[in-house]
């Protein structure tokens, strides 16, 4: 869920989605910018959708 770099764990923070996408294009803490030459729009939009997944799949009961 995003605990193992340098940078603040976006997974986890309740904050709407495009807090997140400026979080990653404008860094924030330890947390370098990704710029749209290293992390395209489509493929930040793709990294947006896998994390909402995500959450979505750690909500559901085993």
């Amino acid at each position: 869920m995003g605990e193992s770099g340098l940078g603040p764990a976006l997974n986890n923070s309740p904050a709407p989605g495009f807090v997140k996408r400026f979080q990653v294009r404008h860094g924030l803490g330890a947390m370098p910018a990704f710029k749209k030459d290293v992390i395209s729009k489509a493929d930040l939009h793709d990294i947006m959708r896998y994390m909402k997944s995500m959450k979505r799949e750690e909500k559901l009961p085993s």
